[in-house]
């Protein structure tokens, strides 16, 4: 069966940029870093890598439909942010080292 490019394109129109990126998360100011593997140290407020968690991306949505005219790295998101992973208890979950990260080419790799 073949679909034509407008049914492809409708089907794509859904597609939410941040919900397919790895969101690492500062532990300590809530600071949002999209990306493979967080920097050495936070720009915010300079915690080293291991204060970076995998931030869940139901919670992180939550934040950007709450501020939708806000950078995801304002003052008011990262507030929002840290009282989610309170809430939820996020930090004793999500990990920086020890992630199962699926590669290009369907098999697993265990970062160390």
């Amino acid at each position: 069966m073949i679909c034509s490019l407008s049914e492809k394109e409708s089907a794509v129109s859904t597609y939410q940029p941040f919900m397919q990126a790895l969101l690492w998360t500062c532990k300590s100011c809530g600071f949002v870093y999209e990306g493979g593997q967080p920097k050495q140290n936070c720009p915010m407020c300079e915690s080293y890598k291991t204060s970076f968690i995998d931030f869940p991306q139901h919670l992180e949505a939550q934040i950007r439909e709450a501020h939708p005219d806000k950078s995801f790295n304002h003052a008011e998101c990262r507030a929002m942010r840290r009282e989610l992973m309170e809430e939820h208890n996020v930090d004793a979950h999500n990990r920086v080292a020890g992630r199962i990260l699926p590669s290009a080419s369907g098999t697993n790799i265990k970062p160390s």
